[in-house]
């Protein structure tokens, strides 16, 4: 008896215990239950309830935790999703678990939640059920719906750049291209993958692009001159911006390759501008000598008694040999160096010291010249004495385009940041083929004009990053206005 007493004692003691083990293990499953970040609910799908549902879920769905569970169905949760659902339950039933990221749930305000699923099945009162995680995803879903429009715009960029884009690995291997890179080299896309920007870099050795690897970092672009060969076996001179990316340790990188052949062919067109602008000027200075002695040549003749027909032959010369040599000054102006010295330059003071000589000047001496002064204060950068020439010029040409007594207005405009000066003439206005050749050297619509005065004042505008632009209307005349 004292045995079977001993053994009974043991027995309740060891199911005392299992009941303790068991009541904490669900102790511990309902508190995870119940305070899991994601909603858990119980559902029988062929009856489409819910038998129970956390608090989570409850929050999720925009419902109070009896309501979710007395009132609300699984269709009323899926609504547009049933089918979908009732296959991803029947394969969960069969399996024995799943997961999906293709259902959304539908809160009690009308909102969807897109949601990612993992369910089992669970005997549930005594039949089989599905216990189902659900989480929220709509935050991951935006991010990459973000990162999935931000390689479109980027994939849009690169495709449509004007440049070639190049993406190559250490071993300088070509891994990706755009259409450009193609089409500047001639190679088909696949016939760029895999190869070595040694096969396309006609300046770079092996040695060289292990250097320069060895000297790029992350995030610190270089940029260099070489030669890129075409398929055909065509050279071009190139420009290129490489750039590593990525792991420090062990970085991809991208380079971009620009053609700049016409850069190339415009630097030495303006090279041989600059010898040709100096062998003009020394042509200017070997000629200035004798044409000096014609002078004084003819002023000698000048003081000598001489018939009537002599004197205007006499005259017609001299007034020959002035405008030739005040030809020789332009060109020289157009020609030669055109180097800025610039400082703070108030333009209404600039040209209210301008006034008195230009109005002395002919022939303004002999139009009626307005001056209307609108930026008082306002000060830009500039080279005094140019901008002094380039009004001059366009004030002189403006008043040999009206009569004698008309008006020639220069005005000031605009603002501190925006500034304009304005010359305005009347008469007849300029035809637009005509008007698009002005300030084009030796075109002139006077008959004894040279073109070179606008020409020249184009060529200040340019050094000045101004605008100049020439308009001609019956209404307004014809207007210089140079945006400052």
């Amino acid at each position: 008896m004292t045995e079977h007493r001993q053994g009974l004692e043991q027995e309740r003691a060891r199911r005392a215990a299992a009941e303790r083990s068991l009541q904490e293990s669900e102790q511990r499953l309902r508190r995870i239950f119940d305070h899991s970040n994601d909603a858990i609910l119980v559902i029988d799908p062929a009856a489409d309830r819910i038998l129970e549902a956390n608090a989570r879920a409850a929050e999720m769905l925009g419902y109070d935790a009896e309501e979710l569970i007395s009132r609300v169905t699984i269709s009323a949760v899926h609504p547009q999703e049933m089918p979908r659902l009732r296959a991803f339950a029947g394969d969960v039933i069969t399996r024995g678990s799943g997961w999906t990221n293709e259902l959304s749930c539908t809160c009690k305000d009308g909102s969807r939640l897109p949601s990612e699923i993992s369910a089992s099945v669970l005997s549930f009162e005594g039949r089989d059920c599905i216990i189902a995680v659900v989480r929220d995803v709509t935050e991951r879903k935006a991010a990459e719906e973000a990162l999935r429009r931000s390689e479109e715009r980027f994939r849009a960029f690169v495709e449509n750049a004007g440049d070639g884009f190049f993406a190559v690995d250490a071993g300088g291997h070509i891994r990706d291209v755009n259409q450009r890179a193609c089409d500047m080299l001639g190679y088909g896309h696949d016939d760029l993958i895999g190869r070595s920007v040694l096969d396309i870099d006609a300046g770079l050795t092996a040695a060289d692009f292990t250097a320069l690897i060895d000297e790029l970092e992350v995030g610190r672009p270089q940029l260099l001159e070489s030669r890129h060969r075409r398929q055909d076996g065509g050279v071009f001179p190139s420009e290129v911006s490489i750039c590593a990316y990525g792991n420090p340790d062990a970085p991809s990188y991208i380079a971009l390759l620009r053609d700049i052949s016409r850069r190339k062919e415009a630097e030495a067109a303006i090279e041989r501008l600059a010898e040709m602008g100096e062998f003009a000027a020394m042509i200017i200075h070997q000629v200035r000598n004798p044409l000096a002695t014609i002078d004084l040549c003819l002023e000698h003749l000048a003081q000598r008694s001489l018939d009537e027909r002599t004197g205007r032959r006499l005259a017609l010369a001299r007034g020959e040999s002035t405008r030739l040599a005040g030809l020789l000054d332009e060109v020289l102006s157009y020609a030669g160096r055109l180097d800025l010295a610039l400082s703070p330059c108030d333009i209404d003071a600039l040209i209210r010291e301008l006034v008195p000589t230009l109005a002395a000047r002919s022939p303004v001496a002999d139009r009626d010249l307005r001056v209307d002064l609108g930026l008082p204060g306002v000060q830009v950068q500039a080279d005094a004495d140019k901008l002094v020439q380039v009004l001059t010029n366009l004030v002189v040409n403006a008043a040999e385009a009206v009569a004698p007594g008309e008006p020639v207005t220069l005005r000031t405009s605009g603002s501190a940041t925006a500034p304009c000066i304005e010359v305005q003439n009347g008469g007849e206005p300029i035809p637009p083929d005509v008007l698009a050749r002005i300030g084009n050297p030796f075109f002139s619509t006077k008959g004894r004009g040279n073109g070179l005065g606008v020409a020249y004042v184009r060529r200040v505008a340019a050094a000045h990053h101004w605008e100049l632009t020439l308009t001609s209307t019956a209404e307004e005349g014809t207007v210089a206005r140079l945006r400052l």
